[in-house]
């Protein structure tokens, strides 16, 4: 993972068993993320921490991300 700068914006997200894909701001604190989705049964796949422009680039990301293979 790349070092975090003050100045970049972080997400992370989390592929639902429903098949939907869900992004969330990421500020540098691994509970965020860990603790919410590890042995979570609804959770499917993580896509851990990762730098974008925006929400909406990081939604494009996630979900080129998480959604391959996906039975629905």
């Amino acid at each position: 993972m790349a070092t975090m700068n003050r100045d970049d914006l972080w997400f992370w997200a989390y592929l639902h068993q429903n098949g939907k894909v869900q992004v969330k701001r990421w500020h540098g604190d691994h509970a965020d993320y860990r603790e919410d989705c590890y042995d979570n049964p609804f959770v499917e796949r993580i896509k851990t921490p990762f730098r974008a422009q925006n929400m909406q680039e990081a939604t494009i990301f996630a979900k080129a991300e998480l959604e391959f293979n996906y039975d629905s």
